[in-house]
C-alpha cells in the first residue's frame, strides 16, 4: 500500500514539475513573438511543426515589405528546456528563394519554415 501511495505522489510531483516547466517555457515563446513583433513595418509569421512523439520545431520569421528575412528565430527539440534560438542562416534571404528551397531542410524544418512563409503572405496580401 505504500509503495503505491509513493508511485502516486512521484507521478503527482512529476505532473507539476511538468506543467511550471511549460508555463515557463510558453512564457519565453510569447516573450519572443512580442519581441519580434516590435517593428515599424513588416509582416511577422509564426510556423510550426510538431510530431506526436518526438521533435518539434518552431520557427518565427520577420520580412520587410520587400520580402526579405530580417530577423528568424527556431525553437527545436524534444523537452521543455527548449528556447528560441537566432537562425542566421535565414537572415537576408527572400522569401521567395525560401519556398524553393525544401533541399536545404530536413522535412520537418521545411514544413514549419513553409507554414511561417504562408502566414507572411496571408498577413500581406490581406485584403
Amino acid at each position: 500500500m505504500q509503495s503505491v501511495i509513493f508511485i502516486f505522489l512521484v507521478f503527482i510531483a512529476l505532473w507539476g514539475a511538468q506543467f511550471i516547466l511549460t508555463h515557463y517555457q510558453l512564457k519565453n515563446y510569447y516573450k519572443t513573438i512580442a519581441e519580434m513583433s516590435r517593428r515599424d513595418s513588416g509582416y511577422l509569421g509564426v510556423g510550426v511543426s510538431k510530431k506526436r512523439f518526438g521533435k518539434g520545431v518552431v520557427i518565427i520569421l520577420v520580412s520587410d515589405n520587400e520580402d526579405n528575412v530580417i530577423d528568424a528565430k527556431i525553437m527545436s527539440g524534444v523537452t521543455v528546456f527548449t528556447r528560441f534560438e537566432k537562425y542566421s542562416e535565414l537572415i537576408g534571404e527572400k522569401i521567395a528563394i525560401l519556398k524553393e528551397s525544401h533541399h536545404r531542410f530536413n522535412e520537418q524544418t521545411y514544413k514549419a519554415l513553409n507554414d511561417a512563409i504562408k502566414k507572411i503572405d496571408n498577413e500581406k496580401y490581406q485584403v
